[in-house]
């Protein structure tokens, strides 16, 4: 009897184990940024970089899912694109999620870009700058990637993310 508990209890404790390393799997981190003054039409300003809280949450990680927000002034309206180091993606409001960036390395700071729509605008500042990434395994992404390399459908080659024209905006 004591060898078929013990032989139990292993069990549990190895279904443990692989419950805590499919937890590790995936994950999520939550970022913000001050907040910016926007003040022209033809000048970027850049947002603070928002990257994970420690390295080790995002260790061999990709992205997945990416939720943004800001919050600009009642009637505010911006060009508002989410960027890394390698390109942009444009922003279809002022909170919202894109899977456009899923396979960049989890660790890649963001940072949020803005413009004034037209040169008429007022200065305006943008504050609650906030990213949540959601972030998997990197073996899990590449299972879905077709022979070429290629990403299957729904899956976004992060190459492309400078292409991308600015969505405008408007807050009501």
């Amino acid at each position: 009897m004591s060898k078929i508990r013990s032989w139990t209890w292993m069990m549990l404790g190895l279904g443990g184990t692989l419950l805590a390393t499919l937890a590790q799997a995936s994950g999520s981190w939550v970022a913000s940024a001050p907040a910016v003054q926007v003040v022209m039409p033809d000048r970027p300003v850049q947002s603070a970089n928002m990257v994970p809280p420690t390295a080790e949450l995002t260790r061999n990680q990709v992205m997945g899912r990416v939720s943004w927000q800001f919050q600009p002034p009642a009637g505010g309206e911006v060009n508002a694109r989410l960027c890394h180091a390698g390109g942009c993606v444009a922003l279809a409001g002022p909170r919202g999620h894109t899977e456009a960036l899923a396979g960049i390395p989890a660790d890649t700071a963001l940072y949020f870009q803005f413009t004034l729509q037209d040169s008429r605008q007022r200065a305006m500042t943008l504050q609650g700058l906030q990213v949540i990434v959601n972030h998997h395994d990197q073996a899990r992404l590449s299972a879905r990637r077709d022979d070429h390399g290629r990403w299957d459908a729904g899956q976004c080659d992060t190459t492309l993310k400078q292409a991308r024209p600015v969505e405008r905006i408007r807050t009501l």
